[in-house]
Parts: C-alpha cells; structure tokens; sequence
C-alpha cells in the first residue's frame, strides 16, 4: 500500500520535524563539546536545561505550522510562511533581550555565558525550524509529488 495524497504530505512533515529536532540535540550537543561552558556549573546546566525543554517545544510548534501549510496548500510560499512566523518572534525576542543584557555593558564584555546560550538555546530552536522547512521544501514540492504518482 502505497501513500498518496495527504498522508504522505503529513508524513513528510512528521519526518522532517523528526529530522530537525535530530539536528537540533546533536548540534547542542557538539556544540557543548566544542565549546564547554566555563562559567558557574548551575548556570551551565540550567542553559542546557532550557534549551533541553525548548527545543522539543518549538519542534512541536513547527510540525503543527508545516502541517498545515502542508494539507492546506502545500507550495513554497506557505512552507516559507509556516517557518517564518514562529521563527521571527523568537528571533526578535531573543535578540531584544540579548540586546538589552549586552547593552548594559561593553561589547567587548561579552561573556561566555552569552555564548553558550546562543549555542545551546537559540541555534538548535532556529535548526528546529529551518532543517524541516529545506527537507519540505525539497521532498513535499507538490509537482515532483504528482509526477512520481503519475
């Protein structure tokens, strides 16, 4: 039995939503290797810690945005869309209150506790969103599907 239509669609997104929470915990994970945290212990667990939690959260919110760009109208423009409007936000946000924090002191003052929240927190929900919506973009094309189904 083969799938066709919707279920396969959704199957794509449910697999390339896998894929980008993959690609998000390895890169956390590389990334705590490459670069360990230096600073106070608790502050180094309690970073891996959110981004532990928000990861799998935000790779949620990615499958529920592809999968209805994906049954609804499954073309370029709307995968682009599901992707961008919880990627903005968060982008906003988080740049505002690192912002905030690093205005107070001196750019040069960066410290490694910046650092490794962009590494643990901000790259890997950014990877949550983005490696899905290229796998998406490549396999779930909805010509290249009905060609293959012809």
């Amino acid at each position: 039995m083969a799938l066709t239509g919707w279920k396969r669609r959704l199957l794509i997104v449910v697999l390339a939503c896998a894929f980008g929470l993959a690609a998000a915990f390895v890169f956390a994970k590389v990334a705590g290797l490459v670069h360990p945290c230096g600073g106070e212990q608790l502050s180094c667990s309690m970073t891996r810690i959110i981004g532990f939690i928000y990861t799998p959260v935000f790779s949620g919110v990615a499958l529920i945005a592809f999968a209805i760009a994906a049954l609804w109208k499954n073309t370029g423009t709307a995968l682009l869309v599901a992707m961008l409007i919880p990627l903005v936000p968060f982008l906003i946000l988080f740049a505002s209150l690192k912002y905030s924090d690093i205005s107070v002191r001196e750019w040069h003052e960066i410290r490694g506790r910046d650092v490794q929240e962009l590494l643990q927190i901000a790259i890997p929900i950014v990877l949550t969103l983005v490696v899905p919506w290229a796998v998406l973009k490549r396999f779930a094309n909805p010509p290249v599907l009905e060609k293959t189904h012809v």
